[in-house]
């Protein structure tokens, strides 16, 4: 059976920007680049997990992505 959530009170550190952005994760974005934070993350997968991925994925990235025609 669903039940009905209640809406979590707004306090002071949940205010939004004029342009409709968080402060917070907007702080968190300020620090570095998207190609940093994207490095770390494939930097953190260890080699054996990127050898499971087949070869010709990332040749068809934008295939698997936005439906795009697969490369040969």
């Amino acid at each position: 059976m669903a039940t009905a959530t209640k809406p979590r009170p707004r306090t002071a550190g949940t205010a939004r920007r004029k342009n409709g952005s968080h402060p917070r994760v907007a702080a968190e974005f300020a620090a570095g680049s998207l190609e940093t934070e994207l490095s770390a993350i494939g930097r953190a997968v260890p080699a054996r997990e990127w050898a499971k991925v087949p070869a010709y994925y990332f040749a068809n990235l934008d295939h698997y992505l936005h439906g795009a025609p697969k490369k040969k």
